[in-house]
């Protein structure tokens, strides 16, 4: 029973960590109508990233930087 709470209790932290990448990409000047697609970019820029090095806010920063060179047509 305890595993299944975790389990969801995890999908449900996933999800608000979407919404809060959404909101970040939003801030960051993508479309409204685009948002959903900037984050499958953001997500699959991430994928190129080694995963020996570490990952955090700076990081996160130059992905959505990459994005607005690779995929300026989300941004306004």
């Amino acid at each position: 029973m305890k595993q299944k709470i975790d389990d969801i209790e995890l999908e449900e932290l996933a999800l608000e960590i979407i919404d809060m990448l959404g909101v970040a990409l939003h801030f960051a000047g993508v479309k409204p109508e685009n948002i959903q697609k900037a984050i499958d970019a953001y997500l699959e820029e991430i994928d190129t990233i080694d995963e020996d090095k570490p990952y955090g806010q700076k990081e996160m920063i130059e992905v959505i930087e990459r994005l607005r060179t690779k995929k300026s047509f989300l941004f306004q």
